[in-house]
């Protein structure tokens, strides 16, 4: 799991030539005019999903993890929380589902019930097959939390979220 400002995303090209177009998009198409959905960008290879939403209760999120793309997940505007866990730790609830490329898991103290971090507007995690995650998560819930981040939140939370997750199969 990587979490930074999009400013520093060349520190990560080095993940591979897939990964290079995935903020190479991010950083030069006008996020906010992109019509919500999906754009190609290298075809199935490497896309773009943009969503726009209200982060939701910690208690309606789930960790969900993906076997072929790695999700890179930029907040265009506002912020919200995301959660992630060791994968190996997880007990798995809904089976892989290739057709939606996605299983999710149960949050237990045994299991993993997840770290949360504040994901703040101009800022993206990369997260990879063995990260489970929860994205979309409200931020009022435990603001105290999310402190060291403070100074990069532009307005009151849990206001409408846009977001872009590039899906990007490294192989």
């Amino acid at each position: 799991m990587i979490l930074d400002h999009l400013s520093r995303a060349e520190l990560y090209f080095g993940l591979g030539p897939r990964f290079q177009k995935a903020f190479e998009f991010l950083r030069s198409t006008d996020l906010l005019k992109l019509t919500l959905g999906k754009h190609e960008i290298e075809g199935d290879k490497v896309f773009a999903l943009v969503q726009d939403y209200t982060p939701k209760s910690r208690m309606l999120g789930k960790f969900e993890a993906h076997e072929r793309y790695w999700d890179v997940q930029f907040v265009a505007r506002g912020a919200e929380r995301m959660g992630w866990a060791a994968r190996p730790r997880m007990t798995v609830s809904e089976a892989y589902d290739p057709a939606r490329e996605v299983m999710f898991f149960a949050s237990s103290p045994y299991s993993g019930i997840g770290d949360m971090f504040l994901v703040a507007e101009g800022f993206f995690t990369v997260f990879g097959p063995q990260d489970a995650h929860m994205p979309g998560v409200s931020i009022a819930e435990n603001p105290e939390c999310d402190s060291p981040f403070s100074s990069y939140l532009g307005g009151p939370a849990n206001l409408s979220v846009r977001k872009v997750v590039v899906k990007v199969d490294p192989a």
